[in-house]
């Protein structure tokens, strides 16, 4: 068995007996943005963050400029349970005595697969969390003491294919050994074989995620996109650069749900129909925007709707927003990385389905564009993995021979033609901008 699942989402329960004590917070979850805001703007993260550049200066070390530069968001974890323990002093006094466990999806299933035998995770969950140091590649305790939280609620950290336990019987009907625990952005990377360096995904489902491999060493950003580990296999360790968008899927249902289309499959025939989007702009913004705006209050909207605008401009503004946010990220993290990247994109999710977008997507960043024949390259990595750790596969060429797409999409050199368009829609994010401020 492989598991893969998304990452940041978290729970905790009782050390004794099992028994949650809450729902699910979700990655998505912004109600912590207050608590977040005050963090960021503390006078102890503000010492903090001047003693790390001030150590950075000295030393010259990756990461201290990481730590001088961190901000922290709603995604991440450790905030999240911050504001939830602050709000629960009674919880937050169990989990200082020992008594209580912290584990994001994967960390819970593996408890109760095995029958609460492991409390563990793996390193690509652990570095998506927030409480994750890469550069000593352990839980930053650092972060933990600036927030008033006990390190011992945290699971144990393995490598990504290794040894996890055994399945008790009582759930499938015999013992299956657990050979992998991955995140589901990295295992998208696996299951795409970016095994090099410069290889570039997007996955486009629940959100939009460009991922950038950037070799054995972390790479420190100073706008808000994160440096995490993408897989430990033995002595390897192979880092990527991310950057997310949290709202493709609730963007595409939404657009059915107030009826600009009937079915999902519809919207790219849709946005096909008109030339271009008559100059109205979405912003995909439910849950704030990300990096490299950074602003979890920032509205969603339509802008520039006119007398002329069509169902049909709509749906493309929608779909449109999608690759301008893919773009965005990715223009982000090229001016950070001092390394050529791969000329093409390898592109997975729902959302690959979309022709339109698929093919937007090539022309706007001027890469061709390979759809996989497998979607959910999620699993497919899951698999790859646990495989490899079982002696399936013997190495990661024999996976490259395994991968297949089912469509590949080339630029057609019109740059130019939307540069314009992808400005306009820039300066659209910055009317959404601090909105949801509650003032």
């Amino acid at each position: 068995m492989g598991i893969s699942t998304h990452r940041g989402s978290f729970t905790l329960w009782e050390k004794n007996g099992g028994k949650v004590l809450h729902n699910f917070i979700t990655w998505q979850d912004t109600r912590a943005s207050a608590y977040v805001d005050s963090v960021n703007k503390s006078l102890s993260y503000q010492v903090l963050k001047s003693g790390a550049k001030f150590l950075h200066l000295i030393t010259r070390q990756n990461r201290w400029k990481m730590a001088s530069v961190f901000k922290f968001s709603t995604q991440q974890a450790v905030v999240r349970l911050g504001w939830f323990l602050n709000d629960n002093p009674e919880i937050k006094r169990r989990a200082a005595a020992g008594e209580i466990l912290f584990g994001t999806i994967d960390t819970w299933l593996i408890w109760k697969l095995t029958g609460g035998r492991k409390h563990v995770t793996d390193y690509s969950n652990a570095s998506a969390t927030g409480m994750f140091d890469p550069f000593v590649m352990s839980w930053n305790w650092i972060y933990f003491t600036l927030l008033g939280l006990p390190l011992c609620v945290l699971p144990d950290i393995l490598d990504t294919c290794e040894d996890y336990g055994m399945c008790i019987p009582d759930i499938f009907g015999t013992e299956i050994p657990i050979r992998c625990v991955v995140a589901d952005q990295q295992s998208a990377m696996f299951g795409h074989c970016c095994f090099d360096k410069g290889d570039i995904k997007c996955t486009m489902g629940t959100g939009t995620f460009m991922n950038i491999n950037v070799g054995n060493n972390p790479l420190p950003s100073k706008t808000g996109l994160y440096s995490l580990v993408c897989w430990k296999i033995k002595d390897e360790v192979v880092f990527v650069v991310e950057g997310n968008a949290a709202d493709t899927g609730t963007s595409v249902e939404w657009g059915k749900a107030i009826g600009l289309y009937d079915e999902v499959s519809e919207s790219s025939s849709l946005a096909k129909s008109v030339s271009d989007s008559n100059s109205t702009y979405f912003v995909p913004a439910f849950s704030g925007i990300q990096a490299p705006i950074n602003d979890d209050t920032a509205c969603c909207a339509f802008i520039d709707i006119k007398p002329t605008t069509s169902r049909q401009h709509l749906v493309r503004a929608i779909l449109e927003s999608f690759v301008f946010r893919f773009k965005q990220l990715l223009d982000t993290a090229t001016a950070e990385i001092k390394f050529p990247l791969s000329a093409g994109i390898r592109v997975d999710g729902g959302v690959g389905n979309n022709d339109f977008v698929v093919e937007f997507l090539a022309d706007l960043t001027n890469r061709h564009v390979e759809v996989a024949e497998n979607l959910d390259s999620t699993c497919l990595g899951a698999a790859f993995l646990a495989g490899l750790q079982s002696g399936i596969w013997e190495s990661k060429d024999s996976l490259k021979k395994l991968r297949q797409c089912k469509k590949v999409c080339e630029p057609h050199n019109v740059q130019d033609k939307y540069e314009r368009v992808f400005k306009e829609w820039e300066m659209s994010i910055n009317r959404c901008k601090r909105w949801n401020t509650g003032t």
